[in-house]
């Protein structure tokens, strides 16, 4: 694009809704970009090829800045548009940024590696003959009883004890990790990975972001955001 205002490439069913969700809260001009996964072959599921066009990567999101430069990685990405376009601070966690930084970095990392895992292994469970599901279905409970489950517990525990009575991680206004945990938790919950009866105060929040006007129009523009296997 030739304007200044900046570009997302955006991909349906991606973790690029919450960077299109950030970009409504922010309240800027800006550029959308829709791309789809391709539907058929052995890359099914998968980013198009016109992505690579953009970034070597090709995976989504991409924010083009207006000066040209190309952005990968939602956290990244997510950095750059409160630090550039939230003049006013309402974006920046009280102030605390070393407390933001941990809870994005924890939900990249720690609980977004855990629902990969998961996502995986129902994966390859659907992929798998039918005469091999069975064995494959026994390990993956085996694999989450033992393992993800609890370690998905202990971190909805944590971020339940950060939120504490607070509306977001933020404060009175969603924040950088409100952005960066909606992702895993968009996971999470549309693959029963979250206890929502244990975890009440975090499946209250997450109505809250849903029910965000940014949230609602970040759904309405982009290409659809459908988790279900």
């Amino acid at each position: 694009m030739s304007d200044l205002k900046p570009t997302l490439h955006h991909l349906n069913d991606s973790q690029s809704q919450r960077i299109l969700w950030l970009l409504e809260e922010l309240e800027i001009p800006y550029n959308l970009a829709l791309h789809k996964r391709q539907e058929t072959g052995p890359k099914a599921k998968r980013a198009p090829e016109e992505l690579k066009q953009t970034h070597f990567l090709g995976k989504a999101p991409q924010l083009e800045t207006g000066d040209g430069r190309v952005i990968v990685e939602s956290l990244v990405v997510a950095k750059y548009l409160i630090q550039t376009y939230d003049k006013e601070g309402k974006f920046k966690c009280n102030g605390d940024w070393i407390r933001d930084e941990e809870l994005s970095n924890l939900a990249s990392t720690t609980i977004g590696s855990l629902t990969i895992l998961e996502l995986v292994f129902s994966l390859l469970e659907q992929a798998s003959p039918w005469f091999i599901r069975p064995l494959l279905s026994t390990v993956h409970a085996k694999m989450h009883s033992a393992f993800t489950g609890p370690e998905l517990d202990l971190n909805f525990t944590y971020l339940e004890k950060q939120l504490g009575d607070q509306d977001y991680f933020g404060g009175a206004f969603p924040s950088q990790a409100d952005f960066i945990v909606s992702w895993p938790m968009d996971q999470s919950m549309a693959r029963n990975l979250i206890d929502v009866e244990k975890h009440a105060s975090l499946a209250k929040w997450y109505e809250r972001i849903h029910e965000r006007p940014a949230w609602k129009r970040s759904i309405e523009k982009g290409n659809g955001y459908s988790l279900g296997l």
